[in-house]
């Protein structure tokens, strides 16, 4: 049980399910209480959970179709004990799972989307799914391309629960939607966005330093990765950069929407720990050294969640 936790990647699983969780009702029902009224959500807990149950088999079909196009990788970068298909499963049932996945999930998007007027949740699902595929296939070991996919399709895990609320409210019988629409565009929107561009450029980052940390098989299968086409130093300057706009646009939106305790308490949480990842990405040189700093970049983005929590 434990091999096969750590083959789907639990700790990225549990970090998906915990960023919903958060999204919902930290910053979704939240909204509701302060500036419209205290009026419920237009999706119920139920539908939301099962809205949650299609977007983590999402998640978990996309590791699982990762890890069978990236076996010849994974044999050279990892020890033999984490080498988990062919011992612990089998290809057939990797892609087995992968599919049935998937469509469970495809068919969840289509009824609970259609019961709240977002049909095409379903549709999007689709879209998810054909992304993680041919990520996995192709566009993985493609210039930055397989990098910028991924960043994509994790930042949509904390913009695509406020759209389906906005969808949800868009088919509310009451018109809802035009008497909370000002606050709606000034708030919730534009918090979610921001939140939705700093996970988007988090995972950008980490995922560039997982390929600095798998460089030795990703340059004999000839992917060409970052670290592959631009050297070292040339990658790190790269992240250099992606970090420094994360820490940019994340004190803007802190002076913006924060004071206080929580402003101060925020920007320590997420912008020291970045400083520090700053300054450890200039000395690190072994595939131990980078994958520490993947551990503390999964960590920052624990912190901006924390974030979320604060936010009203």
């Amino acid at each position: 049980m434990k091999d096969f936790l750590n083959f789907i990647r639990w700790k990225s699983i549990l970090l998906c399910l915990i960023a919903l969780v958060v999204v919902r009702f930290f910053l979704i029902e939240p909204f509701y209480e302060n500036f419209v009224g205290g009026l419920a959500s237009a999706i119920s807990n139920l539908e939301y959970f099962i809205f949650c149950l299609s977007i983590l088999l999402i998640v978990v079909a996309s590791i699982l179709i990762n890890e069978y196009f990236d076996q010849d990788i994974d044999n050279i970068n990892r020890a033999e004990k984490d080498i988990y298909i062919g011992r612990i499963i089998s290809e057939k049932r990797v892609l087995t799972l992968f599919y049935a996945l998937s469509i469970i999930a495809v068919l969840i998007g289509y009824v609970i989307g259609y019961l709240n007027g977002f049909l095409h949740l379903g549709s999007l699902m689709i879209v998810f799914v054909f992304m993680s595929y041919f990520y996995s296939l192709k566009y993985k070991r493609n210039f930055l391309v397989g990098n910028i996919v991924v960043a994509i399709l994790y930042s949509m895990i904390i913009l695509l629960p406020v759209l389906f609320e906005l969808f949800a409210l868009m088919n509310n019988p009451g018109g809802l939607f035009k008497v909370i629409i000002v606050p709606l565009k000034e708030e919730l929107l534009y918090v979610t966005l921001f939140f939705t561009a700093i996970t988007f450029l988090l995972t950008l980052i980490r995922e560039i330093v997982c390929d600095m940390q798998d460089e030795e098989g990703d340059r004999e299968c000839d992917s060409h990765s970052l670290i592959v086409s631009l050297g070292e130093k040339k990658t790190k300057n790269v992240v250099y950069v992606l970090s420094i706009l994360f820490l940019a646009l994340t004190l803007f939106f802190l002076f913006t929407y924060y004071t206080g305790v929580h402003l101060i308490v925020c920007a320590l949480i997420v912008c020291a720990p970045m400083l520090f990842f700053l300054k450890e990405l200039k000395k690190a040189k072994s595939i131990q050294d980078y994958g520490f700093l993947s551990e503390l970049l999964r960590m920052i983005f624990v912190s901006g969640l924390f974030m979320i929590i604060n936010i009203y």
